[in-house]
């Protein structure tokens, strides 16, 4: 399946605190600039909390934006900058990340 091997990465980058901390200034998670970034058809499941609360923040997204700006508001880019956001957060800390933290918690 496309994408499996990469999530399979980040899976044991995640849950493999033991392993050595990368040298300073290398890239552990394969980011891509934005720039000639192609997108990719997926499917995830999300809780329907969850799932509701992307709806509202699109909602509410576009009554913030400009009117050339509204069609940021979609769902795959909220969705891509929560992600991206995430992807940042374990490069940058890995273990220690908070977003990591909370995940180890709730096993």
């Amino acid at each position: 399946m496309p994408g499996l091997e990469e999530l399979d990465s980040l899976i044991h980058a995640c849950l493999a605190p033991k392993t050595p901390q990368p040298a300073a200034g290398k890239k552990v998670l394969p980011l891509k600039s934005k720039a000639g970034a192609s997108t990719k058809k997926t499917t995830h499941y999300l809780r329907e909390d969850v799932f509701d609360g992307l709806t509202q923040a699109k909602v509410i997204l576009k009554q913030l934006l400009p009117a050339g700006a509204k069609g940021k508001a979609s769902k795959s880019n909220l969705v891509n900058y929560a992600v991206n956001t995430l992807l940042r957060e374990i490069e940058e800390k890995g273990a220690q990340s908070s977003i990591i933290q909370k995940i180890l918690e709730k096993k």
